[in-house]
């Protein structure tokens, strides 16, 4: 039997969760970048523009990690991770004109490289868990379809047979005594004139 902690990290909760917090830091990440980028001369304009864009951006991350399948290759997380990984780089100014010690460009380029894997593996691991949620969630709804099935199967063979008793006893009724002959209406059986064998 499985605790409530193991029961957790097996749920797609365990994976939407962390990938909302990320998609949150994303989201700063990018207000961040896009702020010192924008060239607005109002200060509330310019937050408010790159707040905004950067939200969508992260939801247009998410979208398209968790539809990933609707289009023909599976590269658009890849894409995604590769420009977040150099959005990072931005952000930690390792693409600046102020030149800094090499340990510092070490750090914060493994530091952009981490972060943009773990966004990678990360909208992947959530669409993987989406479809296994997905599988399971019709698994159900086949077997109840399948039950219907085999109980509309079974009621229509019980039906076959009926019929088929009441056509034997229909041909019972309609088969002439002195010749065996079975007509197809009460009008031939009344008029049969014995043709055949006679018994």
């Amino acid at each position: 039997m499985k605790t409530p902690v193991e029961n957790f990290l097996n749920s797609i909760y365990a994976v939407t969760i962390p990938m909302l917090l990320f998609i949150l830091a994303v989201c700063i990440k990018l207000s961040a970048l896009f702020y010192s980028v924008f060239e607005i001369p109002v200060p509330v304009l310019k937050l408010s523009a790159s707040i905004l864009l950067a939200i969508a951006v992260a939801l247009t991350l998410l979208t398209v990690s968790v539809n990933a399948k609707l289009f023909r290759n599976d590269r658009f997380p890849m894409i995604f991770a590769v420009c977040s990984g150099i959005m990072m780089l931005f952000v930690f100014k390792v693409i600046s004109q102020d030149l800094l010690h090499w340990s510092e460009y070490v750090k914060r380029i493994f530091i952009s490289v981490f972060l943009a894997t773990v966004e990678y593996v990360y909208s992947k691991l959530f669409v993987r868990k989406y479809q296994e949620e997905k599988s399971k969630e019709r698994q159900p709804l086949e077997q109840v379809r399948l039950q219907e099935a085999k109980e509309n199967l079974s009621q229509a063979n019980n039906r076959l047979s009926l019929a088929e008793e009441e056509l034997s006893i229909y041909k019972k009724a309609l088969t002439c005594k002195k010749c065996q002959r079975i007509h197809t209406s009460v009008s031939q059986y009344r008029t049969c004139k014995h043709e055949g064998t006679q018994v």
